[in-house]
């Protein structure tokens, strides 16, 4: 399962994809998203969280280039309560050191995601992959 979103400039900005292979839900980032854009690609995530029951995300922003750290809010407040259900447990968020994705994930950390996921950020989509790979290994979200 795989779905795409573009931006208000018609450019694909957000892709997201079951590998069921790596048993992961992955997302790509690419450059920039306005807060409506933002929402829309989240809500694109969610369903493919719902329809798969995935426990593991990739959350990829190494392309991304616009802040969303505003968003925080509303993905504690709507978008968590329904990736839990959907059975999300562990959450890999990568991010360029120095980066608005990084500050972005320092806020996510701190909020009630990173208190209700298994959260951790990554310079690397190699370590995150692999760290999802340990919690798949040692069935972290099993055991919640």
């Amino acid at each position: 399962m795989r779905r795409e979103c573009k931006n208000s400039f018609n450019k694909t900005f957000y892709v997201v994809e079951h590998s069921q292979e790596l048993d992961i839900v992955d997302t790509l980032w690419y450059g920039y998203a306005s807060p409506t854009d933002l929402r829309q690609a989240m809500e694109a995530g969610l369903e493919v969280l719902e329809q798969t029951n995935c426990a593991y995300k990739l959350n990829d922003n190494t392309q991304f280039t616009g802040p969303w750290k505003e968003a925080v809010k509303w993905l504690e407040k709507e978008w968590l309560p329904r990736a839990m259900k959907a059975g999300l447990c562990c959450l890999a968020h990568v991010a360029n050191a120095d980066s608005l994705a990084e500050e972005s994930g320092k806020a996510m950390e701190i909020s009630l995601i990173g208190r209700k996921l298994i959260y951790r950020m990554f310079h690397s989509r190699t370590e995150a992959l692999a760290w999802l790979k340990t919690c798949q290994v040692e069935k972290v979200c099993v055991e919640q």
